[in-house]
């Protein structure tokens, strides 16, 4: 049943199905008068208008057009789209106003809120808090310095990376032989996923900015907006469904190749830390919203208290590699992580290990078993003999 409104439609009372700027008129009319009620929303018979539906990013802004938005955010767009093949040079060339439409960021002649934030050069003329505020900190009551990221959503999330890893965020160095290793304390392929799930995610109803703290040791990230029910924090590391707050905004940053449309974003970030021995980030659903706290790895913590980095305390326990017994003919050299390495080991204690068991023993999910195991298949080190249930696994020596 429709909802009506408790007033009638008088000199006191005007109703209006959606906003128009000339409307202001109307507000400047009421005030140097006896004064009065404009209700947005509400058709001429005093009935509420719903939108069923929408989604927050798809409802039109009036008052924009195509010439007023960034053109570099554009620019940067069509070639991640182009780069990513989520797009052909021939789609991702048309006209702005075809390139919108195709996106589902229009409706009729008006761009919607998905255009504006992504594409407009100031969408905090619509919507406050649109921006990423990061602060380095000393301790949790001394900051040091800080910085704003303003602009289309695209440009931000660029610009808060090259921040970060530039200015906020010291790459320890170290050889393996005569290769040069860079480490910072936390991956940044790992990180550019978090930032963008808190962009893409964000409820931008709330006026405050998405908030980066980051110390010499650790980062904490907190974006407004609690979690759909569907998905818990508990599962981020597990297979889950993708339910995002923006879907529109979400189909741009996807268009453009920055985020995949299958709920993999923390499968990617599992597998940025693996192949650098970095630790997992802790999602935390408080304040309203979504914190994640990602801290330095052991390594880099050696590597700061070698060189003298202060700030960084060096690991309580340094990290003892496990002994491996590798088969006698492998090259000494093996191109496998720290993973790679703890799975060969289990599997020389028992060849039967199940994806489960060895998931179970190690503390990683089923997935990261699965990648692992696939990869020193594909470099010959294993190879699976027998039927899937009653199989087991063979170490290959060369």
């Amino acid at each position: 049943m429709a909802t009506k409104v408790l007033v009638k439609e008088c000199q006191y009372a005007e109703f209006k199905q959606s906003w128009q700027d000339e409307y202001l008129k109307w507000i400047c009319a009421f005030a140097n008068t006896e004064g009065g009620s404009l209700f947005v929303g509400v058709d001429d018979k005093g009935y509420a208008l719903f939108m069923q539906g929408r989604t927050w990013d798809s409802v039109p802004v009036p008052g924009i057009s195509t010439k007023e938005l960034d053109h570099g955010a554009l620019k940067l767009f069509r070639e991640k789209a182009v780069e990513s093949q989520r797009l052909d040079k021939k789609a991702a060339g048309v006209s702005v106003q075809n390139l919108l439409q195709n996106l589902r960021c229009t409706e009729g002649c008006l761009l919607t809120r998905a255009a504006m934030m992504c594409f407009h050069p100031d969408p905090e003329r619509w919507v406050t808090g649109a921006y990423i505020k990061i602060g380095f900190f000393a301790t949790e009551a001394d900051i040091l310095y800080q910085d704003e990221i303003h602009g289309p959503l695209l440009i931000q999330v660029e610009r808060a990376m090259d921040l970060i890893f530039t200015k906020y965020m010291k790459a320890l160095v170290s050889y393996e032989g005569i290769n040069r290793q860079e480490r910072f304390f936390f991956p940044p392929d790992a990180f550019r996923e978090l930032l963008l799930n808190a962009v893409v995610h964000k409820d931008y109803t709330e006026t405050t900015p998405i908030q980066i703290k980051i110390y010499s040791d650790r980062i904490w990230m907190w974006n407004p907006g609690n979690m759909p029910e569907e998905v818990k924090v508990k599962d981020l590391f597990k297979k889950h469904v993708s339910k995002p707050r923006n879907p529109n905004i979400a189909n741009v940053f996807f268009k453009s190749g920055y985020v995949e449309s299958w709920g993999r974003g923390y499968y990617n970030i599992e597998l940025a830390c693996e192949e650098t021995d970095s630790k997992l980030p802790k999602p935390k659903a408080e304040f309203g919203g979504l914190t994640v706290e990602c801290r330095a790895s052991d390594q880099y913590k050696e590597l700061a208290s070698k060189w003298n980095i202060g700030g960084v305390n060096p690991p309580i326990n340094p990290p003892i590699n496990p002994p491996i017994n590798l088969p006698i003919n492998l090259p000494i050299n093996l191109p496998i992580n720290s993973t790679q390495k703890v799975l060969l080991n289990l599997l020389q204690e028992n060849n039967s290990y199940t994806y489960d068991k060895l998931a179970d023993k190690m503390q990683k999910t089923r997935e990261t078993i699965r990648e692992n195991l696939k990869k020193l298949q594909e470099l010959g080190l294993i190879r699976r003999v027998g039927a899937r249930k009653n199989g087991h696994w063979e170490i290959v020596e060369k």
